[in-house]
């Protein structure tokens, strides 16, 4: 009896191991996924920039070592009243994960890109109060300049598609499409800035290439920049006009209507295809995730 008992118990032991339930399958694919994750990124986290992080900051992810943080507040702008800070973060984590992973291989296009952003910034969400202490930290302790999404300011309309816009061409740095996910904006701006510091082909100052293209736009009449200059009181500076010049350019091409552009503003965007990895587009509902959730 003892031993038809244990061979009756090595039998069930042998098909439990060969039948999983589901929930042993889900919580394998999980385990396998976080540290498919860790594996990608190939980074071990930034323990001085998260200790930077305040509570309030319920939702931190990273990409890499390159942080996006942010609050529950609700948007204020925005398509529903009962918005969430979460789903601004949460669109903010895979747009930037189709602007690193822009053929959606679960591989980042330029390794160069990553580094950079993790080596000089962090995003943050939430609003401008809440913000700019956490801001001043991130960047005193870590050197870290930190891009924002203000919600109690900009607006966030997560089902805007980049598409479907009247366009005739731009005359100022002022313009943008009705109505516009402002989110789309602040990530790309990030990816600009980094790409100013790991390529040499790329700069917004007056002699920079991009530059030098937004001064041919401007003394040609096509362009202007000091209407806006003027509602700051001055403190639209060059470099940032470029950066939001580039970025008007791109997203004409994104909505396809790149046709209207002037030939200052068309080699802008030959500049931009022509940068290995550079992202011409963004998917806000990119399925991957190459992110890891810190809190």
């Amino acid at each position: 009896m003892r031993i038809q008992f244990s061979l009756q118990a090595l039998l069930l032991l042998a098909l439990m191991l060969v039948d999983q339930s589901p929930c042993d399958s889900i919580w394998a694919q999980e385990l396998a996924g976080q540290r498919g994750a860790d594996s990608f990124s190939g980074y071990a986290g930034n323990s001085e920039l998260e200790a930077c992080i305040p509570p309030k900051f319920k939702f931190v992810y990273r990409i890499g070592d390159f942080y996006i943080l942010g609050t529950d507040e609700r948007p204020r702008e925005s398509d529903r009243d009962d918005r969430q800070g979460k789903e601004v973060v949460l669109q903010a984590v895979r747009l930037f994960g189709s602007f690193l992973d822009s053929n959606e291989d679960g591989k980042v296009d330029d390794p160069r890109l990553l580094k950079s952003l993790g080596d000089n910034f962090a995003f943050a969400i939430g609003s401008d109060r809440k913000l700019r202490p956490v801001e001043e930290l991130i960047e005193r302790r870590t050197g870290r300049y930190v891009i924002s999404m203000k919600t109690d300011i900009w607006t966030f309309f997560p089902n805007w598609s980049g598409r479907g816009f009247r366009f005739n061409g731009f005359e100022d740095s002022m313009w943008r499409p009705k109505p516009m996910n402002a989110l789309w904006e602040e990530c790309f701006h990030t990816i600009t800035e980094a790409y100013c510091r790991c390529n040499k082909e790329w700069g917004f100052g007056k002699k920079s290439r991009l530059g030098l293209l937004m001064a041919e736009d401007i003394a040609a009449g096509n362009y202007d920049i000091e209407r806006q200059n003027k509602m700051e009181g001055g403190e639209y500076d060059w470099e940032t006009a470029v950066n939001e010049y580039v970025h008007q350019i791109w997203l004409a091409n994104q909505a396809r209507k790149s046709a209207p552009l002037t030939k200052s503003q068309k080699q802008v965007l030959e500049f931009m295809q022509s940068t290995p990895g550079f992202p011409m587009k963004v998917n806000p509902k990119y399925p991957l995730d190459i992110s890891i959730r810190v809190r």
